[in-house]
């Protein structure tokens, strides 16, 4: 495989995004070389940049890869079949690469679609970025991911919904040991309701303290993360006193939360920008009125504590929780944009989240998440400053090229 240049761009590099210009040549997938061509080569392949942003591959840390253009639960279980919703989380897969992102981490998926997919692009089979799956929720009767009227299913469980009901600590251990022999990276946890399910808002609480203890303790026998679904008061607290690798949204986050979550090095995965438009712009785009309202009610409690999370040093993820009707997929970068606008960070603690925080709760910034010598090339050559402007990211028609270990894989230059 020839060496490919990338000359004549202007580099952000290291976790502090530190501007080099000039080129970077990658060979066999990784970077060698930062600033210099480092000599040349009868066969190297070499692009002009025209002086082009050149950032690290963008990370989604709350991505579900079968929502697409659902508008409430029953779009997601009803009626799609598994058949279909297998088809959108491939669909989805290519889509969330041509928008940049190189790496996401799929928290919650019907069946075993999201693990499969993951194998699937391994194996080169579809195309799609680097994916670290869960598998299904793990929820309680009358809790987050029990989305129908009890008539429905006459208290039977529904066998290819985005949940599991468990009852009991022994029914959850054994639920995160045969997710584990199916093949996830992470178990997701619904700890508390959410304004999507009408049936157990965000302030009711789901598992019970025994059943949750047992999800932790089992999880961390087998030496697998968690991201607990977390967004009453009750829930985030036991979330951040049992030491959840993530918190998934956080709605009612206060000050001894949040002292759990600096002792215990709890991540917060807020979600934020999509929770803002269902409240802004949901109605208009489908989202049935009860969704709507709902966050109307919560989100500005819900900047509140992301706000307060951030000031105490807590550190933040982009996730898009994308693909409903109002919040595409490949939308995450809009979080980031939200979290100057809102929470207060400057761009480029905002950048970090959609790299180099992602990068390093998964547990691969060796080899990703920063651009720097050694390491995988995952990149995004954009026209512009993204530390400028960080809404650039998300307009397609100035994103020349994807790169993913090194191959260019999308964009508008990679398509001429």
């Amino acid at each position: 495989m020839p060496r490919m240049i990338l000359n004549h761009g202007r580099y952000f590099t290291g976790e502090n995004f530190e501007l080099v210009e000039g080129a970077v040549v990658i060979d066999d997938g990784r970077i060698v070389s930062i600033g210099v061509k480092d000599g040349d080569r009868p066969d190297d392949v070499e692009i002009d940049l025209k002086g082009a942003s050149v950032i690290p591959g963008l990370m989604d840390a709350h991505c579900h890869l079968i929502y697409r253009d659902v508008a409430d639960p029953y779009d997601i279980e009803l009626r799609k079949s598994i058949a279909e919703a297998t088809i959108d989380a491939v669909f989805n897969a290519s889509t969330l690469l041509d928008c940049g992102f190189t790496t996401v981490r799929d928290v919650g998926s019907r069946g075993n679609i999201g693990v499969e997919v993951r194998n699937a692009i391994n194996r080169g089979d579809v195309r799609g970025p680097r994916v670290q799956p869960a598998g299904r929720i793990l929820s309680a009767p009358g809790g987050l991911a029990d989305f129908h009227p009890s008539h429905i299913f006459e208290g039977r469980q529904y066998p290819y919904g985005l949940g599991v009901q468990v009852v009991g600590p022994h029914e959850a251990r054994a639920e995160v040991r045969r997710q584990l022999k199916d093949g996830v990276d992470w178990i997701k946890v619904g700890v508390s309701g959410t304004g999507f399910n009408p049936l157990c808002p965000a302030e009711r609480n789901g598992l019970s303290e025994a059943e949750f203890e047992a999800v932790m303790n089992e999880a961390r026998l087998q030496g697998v993360p968690v991201a607990a679904h977390a967004e009453s008061a009750e829930a985030v607290r036991a979330a951040a006193r049992l030491g959840a690798q993530t918190i998934e949204h956080g709605i009612y986050i206060d000050e001894a939360s949040v002292s759990d979550m600096v002792l215990n090095g709890v991540t917060l995965s807020p979600t934020l920008s999509m929770y803002r438009a269902f409240a802004v712009r949901g109605g208009e785009m489908g989202i049935p009125a009860v969704i709507v309202d709902q966050h109307k009610r919560t989100h500005a409690r819900h900047a509140e504590s992301v706000r307060l999370a951030f000031e105490s040093g807590v550190p933040i993820v982009a996730g898009g929780d994308a693909g409903l009707t109002h919040f595409p997929q490949g939308n995450c970068a809009e979080e980031a944009v939200s979290y100057v606008e809102i929470v207060g960070m400057s761009s480029r603690e905002s950048l970090r989240t959609l790299t180099v925080n992602v990068a390093r709760l998964l547990g691969i910034l060796d080899d990703v998440g920063t651009i720097d010598v050694g390491k995988r090339a995952d990149l995004v050559v954009i026209d512009g400053d993204p530390l400028g402007d960080l809404s650039l990211l998300q307009r397609a028609d100035l994103r020349r090229y994807v790169l993913l270990d090194g191959e260019i894989v999308a964009g508008t230059a990679a398509l001429n």
